[in-house]
């Protein structure tokens, strides 16, 4: 098991990373807020990511699929408020009601005009792929 636990770590380095990264685009957002900061969002992307870098510490511990999957699923369900987030953001930041495409507000993430959001995405993306190709493997 050690190289499963091994890359098991990498995967909590980039969880940890991300959630850093997460922290610190709030905050910068936080202070620019206004009456329509998406809090409940937040609050549940917040959770649902914190829960289940919590769980993946339990099955580094256990090395039980299940734990691994389960982690996967809330890990996932987080990310779906973390891209409600990125599209509240964007029509923040450019005052329109609806962001357009998804592929839109992604390039706009991605285009490193905001570097800590820009990181958060990517790494968090690592994080992500990471935990699933862990998964496959715990089940093998």
């Amino acid at each position: 098991m050690f190289p499963i636990g091994f890359f098991a770590g990498v995967v909590l380095i980039f969880l940890g990373a991300t959630a850093g990264l997460g922290i610190a685009s709030l905050a910068k957002w936080w202070q620019h807020r206004s009456q329509d900061f998406p809090e409940k969002k937040v609050t549940t992307h917040i959770v649902l990511q914190s829960t289940s870098i919590v769980m993946w510490v339990v099955f580094m511990v256990f090395m039980q699929p299940w734990i691994a999957w389960l982690t996967f699923a809330t890990i996932t369900v987080g990310q779906i408020f973390g891209d409600l987030l990125m599209f509240s953001s964007y029509r923040a930041r450019h005052r329109v009601p609806k962001a357009g495409s998804y592929v839109a507000v992604a390039k706009d993430v991605l285009s490193f005009s905001r570097p800590i959001p820009a990181l958060h995405a990517i790494i968090g993306a690592l994080g992500w792929f990471g935990m699933f190709a862990v998964c496959l493997w715990s089940t093998l």
